[in-house]
């Protein structure tokens, strides 16, 4: 972490946020760990690069996240607390999560187990579920984007393509529509009207990575990629797929359908297709959740079990080994690990405060510092 000895930001305060290292950085702006002396917590700080805040659609897709992702409140989304503009600069505080995205996680293991796959899938569904029920679509659902904690729960990050499902038209930018060229739905790349399906695209396709560990549409430009994704059948490569269950391949296959019309409608669906491919591949045997290669082991948590939608809640014993081991911790690791804090200090922190009468409840971004608000109600159990 030399790059952060002489960085202009270190110690800056951004509203009540102190900027205390470097986390990353990315096309839409660098991420900071930052510390809020007020709810003595540690956030997450992205800000928006200073070439950026004169280009007004970029300025907009920034706030946008902001205002999208503040209105979502799940155990499996990144939580938006604050947003401003101070001292020139746009910034976004975001809860810090401890841990690695499920790209750098396939990166280090090959792929997952089907089980473990339909696991993190299923979580990530949650996730979207929620998104849904308030109106907004992600648009960028791949594994860099979807947060792996230490305590093994799922989460997912970046809403800067995400918009309300109230809008009718793709959001483009230089005329060129946004998102990632592999898990792009094709009505997203011929930037027809969307909903929330290109989300259960993308998600699909992310099932299939996770079973693989490559990616179904490839090619030597965007473009070709592009074009694959409209064009080609879904592979279905009998080394990784003939000795799953049906049902799983079916699940899929359903949520990758080219044509919107017959791909999977909703959430509820995809969650339905899930648990019947999970409950297979515990018929089949096949429940592990063991990295495939690490040489790491797993046992089973006893102090969690399955939830009401069918997926485990626990923490995933494998995936907290691979995060405690040296090749994913180590200090050039770290801006790899991006942002929100676990789900359990949370809500250890939150529990703290409401015994001494009170908790700060994150608002939508307004720009202003958080407020002492009512205590958070509790959660809606959108599944």
């Amino acid at each position: 972490m030399a790059e952060t000895e002489s960085d202009p930001i270190l110690g800056q305060q951004f509203g009540n946020v102190v900027v205390k290292g470097i986390l990353g950085r990315g096309g839409m702006g660098a991420v900071y760990l930052g510390y809020h002396p007020g709810l003595d917590m540690k956030v997450a700080v992205k800000l928006l690069p200073d070439l950026f805040v004169g280009r007004k659609e970029l300025v907009e897709r920034f706030l946008r996240e902001a205002r999208l992702s503040g209105k979502l409140q799940h155990p499996n989304i990144v939580r938006t607390l604050d947003v401003g503009y101070q001292n020139g600069v746009y910034y976004l505080v975001m809860e810090y999560v401890e841990g690695v995205d499920a790209q750098r996680l396939l990166q280090h293991e090959g792929r997952f187990t089907p089980m473990r796959a339909i696991n993190i899938a299923g979580f990530v569904a949650r996730a979207l579920g929620e998104a849904h029920a308030q109106g907004v679509i992600h648009r960028d659902i791949k594994p860099a984007n979807i947060m792996i904690g230490r305590d093994g729960k799922v989460k997912v990050t970046d809403f800067g393509l995400a918009r309300s499902l109230q809008t009718t038209t793709a959001l483009t930018l230089s005329n060129q529509v946004l998102g990632t060229p592999h898990y792009m739905a094709p009505e997203q790349i011929k930037s027809m009207d969307i909903d929330e399906r290109v989300d259960i695209y993308a998600l699909g396709i992310t099932l299939w990575q996770f079973l693989t560990g490559t990616l179904p549409f490839d090619g030597p430009t965007p473009m070709a990629v592009l074009m694959a994704a409209i064009n080609d059948p879904l592979p279905m490569p009998d080394e990784h797929f003939k000795k799953l269950p049906r049902e799983l391949r079916e699940a899929i296959v359903a949520m990758t359908a080219k044509d919107p019309r017959r791909r999977l409608p909703n959430i509820a669906a995809v969650l339905a297709v899930l648990k019947k491919a999970r409950d297979a591949l515990r018929s089949a045997g096949l429940d592990s959740t063991a990295p495939l290669k690490g040489g790491l082991s797993t046992s089973t948590d006893p102090g969690h079990g399955p939830d009401s939608a069918g997926f485990d809640s626990g923490a995933d014993e494998a995936v907290r080994r691979a995060l405690n081991s040296a090749v994913l911790t180590r200090p050039a690791d770290v801006g790899s690990f991006t942002k929100p804090l676990g789900q359990a200090e949370l809500e250890a922190r939150r529990r703290e405060r409401e015994a001494e009468g009170g908790i700060p409840s994150p608002q939508r971004p307004t720009g202003k510092p958080l407020p002492p608000g009512p205590k958070r109600p509790t959660d809606r159990g959108h599944h």
